[in-house]
């Protein structure tokens, strides 16, 4: 996650994101003959996505989850609990907040939130074993050694090897450079230091450490036909090639649209069958979507747009058999895009316009948005 914030704050975040679009709304709309307008669709907005989702074989739920944010609002984590069959911490369980001296390991917070998970009969999905931002600052440079990586993988994965709710990994998370340029593997399109024989050793480490949880590679702007999206294929298939255990690939869709950026609908959809295809299931991991300039005329408008495009997005999904989505964030107080740290320069200059970051399913104040309608029809419709 922090890769990504630094990221979006260097490259303006929309240059190589995946955006959606209203054209492409409309044009769909024609083609299949009916109206996408989830505010006239009748669902039952009172049963819980967990269960909507459970109901299709599938699986809702929530990234982003900080244990004091649990801790400190007691109407959230009930939200929570009731809505989510799965979580992903936000950074409780990266590498300096569980290892923050050499050999030193700490899992208050992280155990906090698998206790929480346990106690309201949900599971804890791990994030994440290997993040070049979240190094503690021990390690000066990135990539570790593999002596420390494998170190730390022991005692991170060996603490929650005999867990009853950590189902899953993502053994790395956002190692594909951001352009040619940043970058000189042309192959895989990794990081500077990265090499594919080392991730391929992390693999399989991590499995010999505990290969009973999903194994996952997360990566962020993979939402359809890019430079970024075939070295990340690339990789995938050479690790599956070379023996490694991966279960599936983490889809980060944090997305922006307007009426001025389109979506390629034809490139995503290709993304989800080539992971299918070599057996790398794709997962929604860390799911939503912000209203770029020009913003709609109020937030009734800008709430109906979010909602109609989650729809649609989830749609694309279910059609390629995902049966994971987990949205980063529940609420809309706890969105990373709304904290000025991280919040677009456009909307931090234009303090009227902060009001229309509505990326969640509900708002600052708990109560369900349209988009969280749109969520439980896309899993009632899901076959």
């Amino acid at each position: 996650m922090l890769a990504r914030r630094k990221f979006l704050k260097r490259t303006g975040y929309t240059t190589l994101s995946t955006l959606l679009a209203m054209g492409f709304l409309e044009k769909d709309k024609q083609k299949e003959g009916h109206s996408t307008n989830v505010a006239m669709a009748s669902i039952n907005v009172n049963s819980p996505l967990r269960q909507l989702a459970a109901a299709k074989g599938k699986r809702y739920g929530s990234g982003g989850i900080s244990a004091s944010d649990l801790q400190a609002n007691a109407n959230y984590s009930a939200l929570v609990a009731a809505q989510c069959e799965i979580i992903t911490p936000n950074g409780e369980l990266k590498w300096n907040a569980t290892e923050p001296q050499p050999g030193v390991f700490t899992f208050k917070d992280a155990d906090y939130i698998a206790n929480f998970c346990q106690r309201n009969n949900m599971k804890l999905h791990g994030h994440t074993l290997l993040c070049g931002q979240s190094l503690p600052s021990y390690i000066p440079t990135f990539p570790p050694t593999m002596q420390q990586l494998q170190k730390h993988v022991t005692g991170v994965m060996g603490h929650y090897k005999n867990s009853p709710v950590l189902i899953s990994w993502d053994i790395t998370n956002e190692i594909i450079a951001g352009n040619p340029n940043a970058t000189s593997d042309q192959v895989y399109g990794l990081l500077p230091g990265l090499t594919p024989e080392y991730i391929l050793e992390l693999f399989k480490f991590a499995a010999s450490v505990d290969s009973t949880k999903l194994f996952y590679l997360n990566e962020s702007s993979m939402e359809g036909a890019s430079w970024r999206a075939d070295r990340w294929l690339a990789l995938i298939e050479y690790l599956k090639n070379k023996g490694a255990k991966i279960d599936g690939a983490g889809v980060e869709s944090h997305l922006w649209f307007s009426t001025a950026y389109g979506f390629d609908a034809t490139g995503f959809s290709s993304l989800l069958k080539r992971l299918n295809n070599v057996g790398v299931k794709p997962i929604i991991s860390e799911l939503d979507i912000i209203i770029d300039f020009p913003l709609p005329s109020n937030i009734q408008k800008l709430d109906q747009m979010i909602a109609d495009n989650y729809k649609r997005y989830l749609d694309l999904c279910f059609a390629a058999d995902v049966d994971t989505v987990i949205t980063w964030g529940m609420i809309d107080k706890y969105s990373w895009i709304v904290n000025s740290s991280y919040m677009p320069a456009t909307f931090q200059a234009n303090a009227s316009a902060q009001k229309f970051l509505r990326p969640l399913p509900y708002d600052q104040n708990l109560q369900p948005k349209l988009a969280r309608n749109a969520i439980a029809q896309a899993f009632q419709q899901a076959t």
